[in-house]
């Protein structure tokens, strides 16, 4: 009988942590499978980032081949500041592991795995089910995930924090309710404002807020209407109630398409001056599966999909942290109930399913449990352990139910990661250093802080980064590109010029270098990206980051204020924005107890982890656990590539490696299996 295979990808999970969470029993359904399973470290690609890495995985090869270099994705041509998200399906070049599956005749079965969406409409239901297309990072700006609508958003009578896109968090007052029909009965005097859902991204809806008190002790309640007709409310909240799903119509991306959303109160005071009203991420409403049957039969034993988390909410204050804890939960235990369900119920022989929380946890708070960090502190660590140890206990719950009937003695589970992390110290102005080099030369409009106000004027710039300026520098060339300055014969010139200006970026505080190395193209190779189909998707400077650095791809403007109280509006010139831990509650810091237990509210700032470094660092190892029939318990000594990890289970499995592989078979694992 054919062995089967299940990949359970676990964004971010850390070798280290895993290990530590083990022996601490937070983890006690991965450790029974390192108990009886082969356990390595894995040296991620270059870039180090998620979809990379995924497509890495399940191709077996690097971004020379495979066509996803990094976040973004620049096609030969097109001007430099323009780019796809590299989470579309359409852009892997090579074959995979799941091509290799369907032409074998083998049942896939994917549930929410990275860049498979949208979904292939050539994949039927001989080739097997598809689940959604992996919780996409919830950053619109650049990520552009596929099908939701829109981010999240606050309602408030407080100037809240907003530090992803402006226009997110709205300041307005509560006033007398008048003109309404229908009231509720209410023990003071009805309060109302008016709301627009979502109030940035895409033309959104009239909403009429109606604050009220059911009891004697003040407000409790909201009541949401599109009319003020209480009558006709679609949402009736108490103060940490989750609202009904709301369905409504939106145009998006130049189409139109079904989004839901959802109302939560995370403060209202008694005397209803007070008031913060989230209205959560507009995912999609349609059908996000294959066959469609397949997303109502979810559903029912899952819960509604939520394609992201909100870390910015949690990061810039709007919800504390035993909400953002509780949000994570939701979307691990969606994974997990999808995934046995459809494990349980649908036929199959390869199973691809992914979860993300791990990867956003660590993200927001890696930096607090770091020492090397800047922003260490003994008195917060034991929060940030906390909220981190609870992620990876939530997903390893998951993993249990997930596994409570898959038979080791006939399946192969491999439990993978695509990267490590490293803390956050600083942001570089990447475009400002370039501009300062006279490498770049930006215009940006001092009327507006919306994102996409900053422009290129062309006719004076040597080189743009792909966004978000993480590893990929372009240079614009003469013949090549639509606006090129830059002449043939001076490129290698040009491209001497990056690396010296990259190589020339100093911590502000220590003077160390912020960049690891900077090569031109034709050195590539050291970074494992060959020649391939997807070879002209590489920039023409690749460089990578030391640990504590990442770039910052906006320009803000600034306010120079003058002693008479007058002000001018101009771009910001610093060179560097630190990454603060807990900068949105200075106040709760010093409750936080350094000894176990404590005050865990939330206390965050904004990203602390990231990955970024060199991908053969210790930190940014990925990791693997394989275990099945005939699978002994073995860690191996050293970390293997992450781009072996398909061959080898091809060879495992006796079926063909996926014909653009680049890794190899790791016969150490191959040989001990019997």
């Amino acid at each position: 009988m054919d062995k089967k295979i299940l990949f359970l990808g676990l964004d971010a999970a850390m070798p280290d942590l895993m290990k530590k969470f083990i022996a601490e029993g937070i983890m006690p359904n991965t450790a029974k499978l390192m108990d009886q399973g082969i356990f390595s470290r894995l040296e991620t690609v270059f870039p180090p980032l998620t979809a990379a890495a995924w497509t890495a995985i399940i191709s077996g090869a690097g971004s020379g081949t495979n066509g996803v270099p990094s976040l973004m994705v620049k096609h030969p041509g097109e001007e430099l500041d323009h780019w796809h998200t590299s989470f579309d399906r359409r852009e892997v070049l090579c074959e995979t592991l799941l091509d290799v599956a369907r032409r074998m005749g083998k049942k896939v079965a994917l549930i929410n795995w990275p860049e498979t969406f949208p979904m292939d409409e050539t994949f039927t239901e001989k080739d097997g089910v598809q689940l959604a297309g992996s919780l996409n990072p919830p950053f619109r700006y650049f990520f552009m995930p596929l099908w939701d609508v829109a981010s999240s958003a606050c309602f408030s009578n407080k100037l809240l924090h907003c530090n992803q896109i402006p226009g997110r968090a709205v300041k307005l007052e509560s006033k007398p309710a008048k003109g309404w029909a229908n009231l509720p009965d209410s023990k003071m005097p009805c309060l109302e404002f008016e709301i627009t859902v979502p109030p940035t991204y895409v033309e959104g809806y009239k909403m009429q807020v109606l604050i009220f008190a059911s009891s004697e002790e003040g407000y409790d309640r909201m009541l949401i209407s599109e009319t003020k007709d209480a009558a006709r409310a679609i949402t009736n909240l108490a103060v940490g109630d989750y609202g009904p799903w709301i369905t409504k119509r939106f145009r998006s991306g130049g189409e139109e398409r079904d989004g839901r959303f959802r109302f939560q109160i995370l403060e209202l005071s008694k005397d209803g001056k007070d008031f913060k009203l989230y209205q959560s991420a507009i995912n999609t409403a349609g059908i996000y599966s294959m066959p469609a049957s397949l997303t109502e039969e979810v559903e029912r034993v899952a819960g509604t999909y939520m394609e992201v988390d909100d870390p910015w909410a949690f990061m810039d204050g709007w919800m504390d942290s035993d909400l953002y804890l509780e949000q994570l939960e939701l979307h691990a235990n969606w994974w997990g109930n999808a995934t046995k369900y459809i494990l349980e119920n649908k036929e199959w022989d390869f199973a691809f399913s992914w979860v993300g929380t791990i990867d956003h946890i660590e993200h927001a708070l890696y930096a607090g449990i770091e020492p090397k960090s800047r922003v260490y502190s003994e008195r917060t660590a034991p929060f940030c352990w906390y909220m981190i140890r609870e992620v990876y206990r939530q997903v390893d719950r998951n993993i249990g139910k997930i596994l409570e009937h898959v038979d080791l003695n006939e399946t192969y589970v491999i439990l993978i990661s695509d990267h490590g992390m490293t803390h956050l110290d600083w942001n570089p102005f990447v475009k400002e250093h370039l501009s300062r080099a006279g490498l770049l030369k930006y215009n940006l409009d001092l009327s507006t802080d919306d994102p996409s106000n900053l422009s290129i004027d062309w006719s004076k710039t040597k080189c743009h980064p792909l966004e978000p300026c993480h590893a990929h520098i372009f240079v614009n060339l003469k013949g090549r590109d639509p606006h090129g300055i830059v002449e043939p014969e001076d490129y290698e010139a040009v491209q001497e010029e990056i690396i010296n200006c990259l190589m020339s970026m100093r911590d502000p505080e220590t003077g160390a270098n912020v960049v690891a190395y900077a090569l031109k193209k034709k050195e590539a190779g050291r970074l494992g990206i060959v020649e391939g189909p997807g070879y002209d998707r590489v920039g023409d400077v690749l460089y990578a980051w030391n640990p504590g650095y990442m770039s910052h791809p906006f320009i803000y403007r600034s306010a120079v204020k003058y002693r008479d109280g007058s002000e001018r509006i101009i771009a910001n010139k610093e060179l560097y924005e630190q990454a603060v831990l807990c900068k949105n509650f200075p106040d709760l810091i010093a409750g936080i107890v350094a000894e176990n237990g404590g005050d865990y509210t939330a206390v965050c700032g904004n990203f602390t982890g990231v990955h970024l470094a060199d991908p053969t660092l210790h930190d940014m190892h990925a990791c693997m656990l394989l275990t099945g029939p005939g699978v002994p318990k073995y860690e191996r000594k050293f970390a293997a590539r992450i781009i072996d990890v398909t061959p080898t289970i091809c060879k495992i499995l006796n079926i063909d490696v996926p014909k653009d592989a680049e890794g190899g078979v790791l016969y150490d694992i191959l040989d001990r299996i019997r």
